[in-house]
């Protein structure tokens, strides 16, 4: 998506990508298309992960949007997998938006409550629908006519989970896979946090295939992810071992990597 506040990571997605999961943000001073050409963030490369909190989607990312949909109803499972990998076993902390350790199929709208107030309820309705007229894909053929009324009761109830989705699949299925990442995290990227941060670096090694490395005084800790469509081969230091991958992941004399897949690996401090 390119949209409204999208367009400022519809360019180079891997690299932007790379640098938040490298350096903490994205922006540091450079230009915001979406703000007109303001400049945008502050340097962050010489601070640890531990200053950072990372997320797929948060209560703004998805509130924000016209029908608060959740990325379970836009990105297939097997790419949700490699992100939820990606964020659980990162070595910033990792910010889990309610109901995402299950994959909820609720959404979570944007709701309000000044029903004492009927001149400041009217303004929150007009102003979604005025926000949404700047996306190209409500904008058209009167969808955003339809974008549900945040001061009803209703749009509130639609947003309350499901519990009892955990417990069925494929919910569960992520439910399990979310617990399996965390106890990764705590038995192998907690003790590397614990311990002084050297630093980290992101490359793209062919379009769509991203390498990231950190470094701290307790060992080191690499991602390599494969976003494009296609198959690729990687180089993986015989000296590191993998912690997790994707299904369909091959190391031989070097890493087969399907689309869409990934790898974490650790070793000792260099």
């Amino acid at each position: 998506e390119s949209d409204g506040y999208y367009a400022d990571y519809a360019d180079r997605p891997h690299e932007r990508l790379g640098r938040g999961l490298d350096e903490g943000l994205v922006y540091q001073g450079e230009d915001s298309a979406h703000r007109r050409g303001e400049p945008r963030g502050e340097s962050s490369k010489h601070l640890p992960p531990s200053a950072f909190v990372s997320f797929l989607q948060n209560h703004d990312q998805i509130g924000n949007r016209a029908f608060g949909d959740r990325l379970t109803a836009l990105a297939p499972p097997g790419r949700l997998s490699l992100a939820r990998a990606g964020l659980l076993l990162a070595p910033q902390i990792p910010l889990i938006f309610m109901g995402e350790e299950w994959a909820s199929s609720t959404p979570f709208l944007f709701f309000v409550d000044f029903s004492d107030d009927e001149s400041l309820s009217r303004a929150v309705r007009e102003g979604r629908r005025r926000e949404f007229a700047a996306f190209k894909s409500f904008g058209e053929h009167g969808e955003v006519r339809e974008i549900p009324d945040p001061t009803k009761e209703d749009t509130l109830r639609q947003s309350c989970l499901d519990w009892s989705e955990a417990a069925r699949e494929p919910h569960a299925g992520v439910l399990a896979e979310a617990r399996a990442l965390l106890a990764t995290r705590q038995r192998e990227i907690v003790p590397l946090t614990l311990s002084r941060f050297r630093g980290a670096a992101y490359r793209e090694l062919e379009p769509g295939v991203l390498d990231v490395v950190w470094q701290f005084d307790g060992g080191t800790l690499r991602l390599l992810a494969n976003f494009s469509d296609a198959g690729a081969e990687v180089q993986l230091d015989e000296s590191l071992h993998l912690i997790w991958q994707s299904p369909g992941v091959v190391r031989d004399e070097s890493v087969s990597l399907p689309s869409w897949a990934g790898l974490f690996a650790k070793g000792a401090a260099g």
